[in-house]
């Protein structure tokens, strides 16, 4: 069965509950944080790709063999994705700090990488800087205001962007509160796991045009892209319909070169 983001998030603070937790971050980065490195990538003139590794999934199950991502994420690099989101997760998406290291590390892959897991303490943060990520993704849903500002500020001072993410007005509104410089737009209900595009569409214009704006969930070729490219998007966050893609960096390339038309906030 499934958990919902109830039940990860308490086990994820659960797992954050003691300070042996901060020994993962042991090992220091090999590289320096560049700051702003994501934010520039995704704020083009055309709808940028952030293509996801994600080993596997609480709703779709195994999605892709560890000892694939690396090359995948080359290929994901080669074919023109702005940037490369990986799981930092293990227990629900098999990924790891680890797995997210050896994407940021690898000389092929020269996109920024997004480290992606459910963020409940800034320590996090630090872990995600100390395994060679250029930003985090933090869902509003999951934190109250305080934390969620922390952890936004967290970020900026160890020279990572924060892409913040919602589903509602609501959160959007907290999300610009906290400082978000990237706001991202779930169209997948994280209780229910449903889909609706038409969230995005909806969000979008309830944020500042200085605010780079990211569409996530449920989008897979083109004429998505398109869709969100109509209502203002910097960029798409695509991750299950690549993995089930024949050739996910083919997919990637087909979804490129798509043109943002400006739309007034």
């Amino acid at each position: 069965m499934a958990m919902h983001l109830d039940d990860i998030v308490a086990a994820k603070k659960a797992a954050w509950s003691g300070p042996a937790a901060a020994d993962a971050a042991a090992r220091g980065r090999l590289l320096p944080a560049r700051p702003g490195r994501f934010a520039a990538a995704i704020g083009g003139p055309e709808v940028s790709v952030i293509a996801e590794i994600k080993p596997k999934s609480p709703s779709k199950g195994p999605l892709l063999d560890l000892a694939r991502a690396v090359p995948t994420a080359r290929g994901y690099s080669a074919a023109g994705a702005s940037a490369v989101s990986v799981l930092g997760d293990t227990p629900y998406f098999g990924g790891s700090p680890e797995l997210v290291r050896s994407v940021a590390e690898d000389p092929w892959v020269d996109v920024p990488v997004l480290f992606k897991d459910f963020f409940v303490d800034t320590r996090q943060v630090t872990l995600a800087h100390d395994s060679g990520a250029d930003a985090v993704l933090v869902i509003v849903r999951a934190v109250d205001d305080a934390l969620l500002k922390d952890l936004v500020q967290s970020a900026h001072g160890l020279g990572l962007d924060a892409l913040v993410e919602t589903f509602t007005q609501d959160e959007v509104d907290r999300a610009l509160d906290a400082g978000a410089r990237v706001v991202g737009i779930n169209n997948r209900d994280l209780q229910t796991f449903s889909v609706d595009l038409e969230n995005s569409a909806r969000l979008r214009r309830g944020i500042p045009r200085d605010v780079l704006t990211v569409s996530e969930s449920g989008l897979s070729g083109r004429a998505d892209i398109e869709r969100i490219a109509a209502h203002g998007f910097d960029a798409a966050l695509i991750g299950e319909s690549l993995l089930n893609s024949p050739d996910p960096a083919a997919q990637v390339r087909s979804c490129t070169g798509v043109p943002i038309l400006e739309v007034a906030s």
